[in-house]
């Protein structure tokens, strides 16, 4: 049963406020980048529906990774991001790897 649900979570994407019911699990989330964060080892951070520190979740591409989003526009755009919900320091996260992972709308 629990394996039907994780598959029925798959399926439809979730807004970036309702995230922290689902730390632990895969799945897709939703929301506007409304901040871009690079840092100075090159990782890159996207706050989804809030500015730092009150974004909703953050989508994390760790420098080694940025080469596979270049040409990319995030800012302002309204994107969904498939993957592992983690809370770090009292946020969540969602690490990007691949373009596989991001939808736009």
């Amino acid at each position: 049963m629990l394996a039907a649900f994780l598959v029925i979570v798959n399926l439809y994407a979730i807004s970036a406020k309702d995230a922290y019911k689902y730390i632990g699990d895969s799945v897709k989330v939703c929301g506007r980048v409304e901040e871009i964060f690079r840092h100075n080892n090159g990782h890159l951070f996207l706050n989804i529906d809030g500015k730092y520190p009150h974004q909703k979740i953050t989508f994390v591409i760790w420098n080694k990774f940025t080469k596979n989003f270049k040409g990319i526009h995030f800012r302002n755009r309204y994107i969904c991001a498939k993957g592992l919900i983690r809370e770090y320091r009292g946020g969540l996260q969602i690490f990007l790897k691949t373009r596989s992972q991001l939808s736009f709308k």
